[in-house]
Protein backbone atom coordinates (compact mmCIF):
# COMPACT_ATOMS: atom_id res chain seq x y z
CA UNK A 1 0.00 0.00 0.00
CA UNK A 2 2.85 2.38 0.78
CA UNK A 3 3.98 2.33 -2.86
CA UNK A 4 0.67 3.96 -3.80
CA UNK A 5 0.41 6.35 -0.85
CA UNK A 6 1.57 9.98 -1.28
CA UNK A 7 4.47 10.94 1.00
CA UNK A 8 2.40 13.43 3.00
CA UNK A 9 0.03 10.64 4.02
CA UNK A 10 1.69 8.26 6.48
CA UNK A 11 5.11 8.52 4.77
CA UNK A 12 4.03 6.93 1.49
CA UNK A 13 6.33 6.20 -1.44
CA UNK A 14 4.14 7.30 -4.38
CA UNK A 15 6.25 9.25 -6.83
CA UNK A 16 9.51 8.39 -5.06
CA UNK A 17 12.53 7.07 -6.93
CA UNK A 18 12.57 3.72 -5.16
CA UNK A 19 15.75 2.63 -6.94
CA UNK A 20 17.58 5.71 -5.64
CA UNK A 21 16.28 4.88 -2.17
CA UNK A 22 17.61 1.33 -2.49
CA UNK A 23 14.08 -0.11 -2.49
CA UNK A 24 12.49 -2.51 -4.96
CA UNK A 25 9.64 -1.26 -7.14
CA UNK A 26 6.13 -2.36 -6.23
CA UNK A 27 6.25 -5.00 -8.98
CA UNK A 28 9.66 -6.25 -7.81
CA UNK A 29 8.42 -6.40 -4.22
CA UNK A 30 5.32 -8.34 -5.25
CA UNK A 31 7.40 -10.75 -7.35
CA UNK A 32 9.78 -11.36 -4.41
CA UNK A 33 6.80 -11.95 -2.10
CA UNK A 34 5.35 -14.48 -4.53
CA UNK A 35 8.74 -16.24 -4.85
CA UNK A 36 9.06 -16.53 -1.08
CA UNK A 37 5.57 -17.97 -0.85
CA UNK A 38 6.26 -20.26 -3.82
CA UNK A 39 3.25 -18.99 -5.75
CA UNK A 40 3.20 -17.79 -9.33
CA UNK A 41 1.00 -14.75 -8.79
CA UNK A 42 -1.09 -12.91 -6.24
CA UNK A 43 -4.74 -13.24 -7.27
CA UNK A 44 -6.82 -10.43 -5.87
CA UNK A 45 -3.86 -8.08 -5.37
CA UNK A 46 -5.84 -5.08 -6.64
CA UNK A 47 -8.68 -5.90 -4.24
CA UNK A 48 -6.25 -6.12 -1.33
CA UNK A 49 -4.80 -2.72 -2.21
CA UNK A 50 -8.25 -1.13 -2.42
CA UNK A 51 -9.34 -2.79 0.83
CA UNK A 52 -6.28 -1.56 2.72
CA UNK A 53 -6.58 2.03 1.52
CA UNK A 54 -10.29 2.06 2.43
CA UNK A 55 -9.37 0.57 5.81
CA UNK A 56 -6.88 3.38 6.40
CA UNK A 57 -9.51 5.95 5.35
CA UNK A 58 -11.92 4.40 7.87
CA UNK A 59 -9.28 4.75 10.59
CA UNK A 60 -8.73 8.40 9.66
CA UNK A 61 -12.51 8.93 9.68
CA UNK A 62 -12.64 7.58 13.23
CA UNK A 63 -9.85 9.94 14.25
CA UNK A 64 -11.76 12.82 12.64
CA UNK A 65 -14.78 11.91 14.73
CA UNK A 66 -12.67 12.08 17.88
CA UNK A 67 -11.27 15.45 16.75
CA UNK A 68 -14.81 16.79 16.29
CA UNK A 69 -15.87 15.47 19.72
CA UNK A 70 -12.73 16.89 21.33
CA UNK A 71 -11.51 13.47 22.47
CA UNK A 72 -8.58 12.93 20.07
CA UNK A 73 -5.50 11.66 21.89
CA UNK A 74 -3.01 13.45 19.64
CA UNK A 75 -2.53 17.19 19.45
CA UNK A 76 -1.68 16.72 15.76
CA UNK A 77 -4.87 14.77 14.97
CA UNK A 78 -6.66 17.75 13.39
CA UNK A 79 -3.80 18.31 10.92
CA UNK A 80 -3.50 14.58 10.26
CA UNK A 81 -7.13 14.08 9.29
CA UNK A 82 -7.05 17.02 6.88
CA UNK A 83 -5.95 14.49 4.22
CA UNK A 84 -9.11 12.39 4.64
CA UNK A 85 -10.82 13.60 1.41
CA UNK A 86 -7.65 12.88 -0.58
CA UNK A 87 -7.32 9.47 1.08
CA UNK A 88 -10.91 8.59 0.17
CA UNK A 89 -10.24 9.57 -3.46
CA UNK A 90 -7.10 7.43 -3.46
CA UNK A 91 -9.10 4.50 -2.10
CA UNK A 92 -11.65 4.85 -4.90
CA UNK A 93 -8.87 5.03 -7.51
CA UNK A 94 -7.64 1.68 -6.18
CA UNK A 95 -11.11 0.22 -6.81
CA UNK A 96 -11.00 1.54 -10.37
CA UNK A 97 -7.62 -0.19 -10.88
CA UNK A 98 -8.71 -3.62 -9.63
CA UNK A 99 -9.19 -5.18 -13.05
CA UNK A 100 -6.34 -3.38 -14.81
CA UNK A 101 -2.95 -5.04 -15.06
Amino acid sequence: MMYRMPPHIVAGLAGADTAALGLPSEQEYLAAYCRRRAVGAMPGYGFYMAFNVFRLAAIFHGIKGRVLRGTAASAQAREGVAVLPELMQLAWRQVERIDTP
